[in-house]
């Protein structure tokens, strides 16, 4: 083959894989009446108490996945045979995982895909060797999905590790890494616990708290397609690069669930709402910088205001909705890649740039104008995934943390809110003001000009436009 192939040059079908993670449990009577029916059909169950209680957890978690395979077009649920694919879940380990696979395979629930599980290899464009690695894959058969109130059964996610540190790649190898499918490594606990020692302790218990105080209050995910009904109650600080400075942001179920879909979500049985920073990212770097944004008095969209600002922008032909989307790609790609000089969009994104002038740099241009700060950008830390990133997830942690000793519910979306419709106005206040206090200390403490800025918000409720609440700076 002359380039990187397509898995399905391989496996032959086109699948949805869900990747499984030994994170859930019962949370009604027919889950946990379903979940004795599986256990007690499967030959090699242990029976010490400890390795039964890993051993239904992982069985518990097979059972609500295979809900979310259920009502995918092609769907497939994704069971790595790599060991160090669970290093991440130490209270359950890799032998438990295998012990239950090959139950599942024995008593016929799980068939594997062929040709799933191996590596693959290729020749490249260079001439080179090359392999890709497909993840062992199973599809779901009908003797699991005939069983009575399938669909009915409620699962709860509580077991997600509270911290997680990826380790530091270069940028070669990160792209042999992309090249050949492979997951982006984390460091193991025990190698976590010894290198950050007491950092790592505090950003555990943060998330702790968290999470016991959301098991009170878990959210309850839209239903699926096929009406099942999921909740969660957990979330994973993920960091980057080796470092417990870079990154951080809360990942959970929900995390990779479209704005809309997400907001039908519950919390007590009451709606919620979305609350977020207008232009996160370049607002916040800018504060952080010690800038100020060369704005007006007050403002309520970053990128509305430099839309209307740029004679070069607003000749273009393109409806406002698509300007604005092509503005944010822009500052989404600079901030991420570091560089404030970028000439051209990312390969392979939906929107595109005219080649006959130079419209991408219509757009850095006048976003640098009015974000000049965004020229301090690097390639090391002062960018996206790191710098930012890391900011806006202590923003977040502080705000989290002040809600739930005032008893308010909140769930992150990296730097976004979600809370019930009836909390907003406290959390919106708390939010903003958290953020207020974060920069003028940030500013104080690293020689920067303090900047005291009242960010713009947005808040979004299922069915319904956003409210945009103006930011000015003091």
């Amino acid at each position: 083959m002359d380039s990187k192939p397509n898995i399905v040059n391989f496996i032959g079908i086109e699948t949805e894989a869900v990747p499984f993670k030994p994170v859930w449990e019962t949370y009604n009577n027919t889950a946990a009446t379903i979940l004795e029916l599986v256990l007690n059909s499967l030959p090699n169950v242990p029976t010490s108490s400890t390795r039964f209680d890993k051993y239904k957890i992982v069985v518990s978690s097979f059972l609500a996945l295979a809900q979310t395979v259920l009502w995918k077009d092609n769907g497939v649920i994704s069971i790595p045979k790599t060991r160090t694919n669970w290093s991440e879940f130490p209270a359950v380990g890799a032998s438990i995982i295998e012990n239950v696979r090959n139950d599942l395979l024995e008593a016929g629930y799980i068939t594997q895909v062929p040709n799933s599980g191996q590596r693959h290899f290729y020749k490249s464009d260079d001439g080179k060797m090359q392999w890709v690695g497909i993840q062992a894959i199973y599809t779901i058969e009908e003797s699991l999905y005939n069983l009575e109130g399938f669909t009915d059964a409620q699962w709860i996610e509580t077991g997600r590790p509270t911290v997680l540190v990826g380790k530091y790649e270069t940028f070669g190898a990160k792209k042999v890494r992309i090249e050949r499918g492979l997951r982006k490594p984390k460091m193991p606990l025990r190698k976590m616990i010894s290198v950050f020692g007491r950092d790592y302790s505090i950003a555990s218990k943060q998330v702790k708290s968290l999470n016991t105080f959301w098991r009170q209050h878990p959210l309850a995910l839209p239903p699926l397609g096929n009406q099942a009904q999921q909740y969660t109650s957990c979330a994973t600080r993920v960091y980057h690069d080796g470092s417990l400075d870079s990154g951080g942001r809360y990942y959970s179920s929900y995390t990779n669930l479209s704005t809309q879909f997400r907001l039908q979500s519950k919390i007590d049985n009451e709606p919620v709402v979305e609350i977020d920073i207008n232009a996160s990212q370049p607002t916040l770097f800018s504060s952080l910088m010690g800038f100020k944004i060369n704005m007006v008095e007050t403002w309520s969209d970053l990128y509305t205001e430099v839309i209307n600002y740029s004679v070069n922008i607003k000749a273009l032909e393109d409806s406002d909705d698509i300007k604005r989307k092509k503005l944010k790609q822009v500052t989404v790609e600079i901030i991420g890649s570091g560089n404030a000089n970028k000439v051209a969009a990312a390969v392979g994104t939906d929107l595109t740039f005219s080649s006959k002038f130079d419209e991408y740099g219509y757009y850095r241009d006048a976003l640098t104008k009015f974000v000049p700060a965004l020229l301090l950008l690097d390639t090391h830390y002062h960018n996206g995934s790191g710098f930012i990133s890391f900011h806006e997830a202590e923003i977040m942690a502080a705000t989290l943390t002040a809600l739930m000793k005032l008893g308010v519910v909140a769930y992150p979306m990296h730097d976004c809110l979600i809370i019930k419709k009836s909390d907003a106005n406290t959390a919106l206040n708390i939010y903003r003001e958290t953020i207020t206090d974060y920069v003028k200390t940030h500013c104080s403490n690293n020689n920067k000009n303090v900047v005291n800025i009242l960010v713009p918000v947005s808040i979004e409720e299922f069915g319904k436009d956003k409210i945009r609440v103006n930011g000015r700076y003091s």
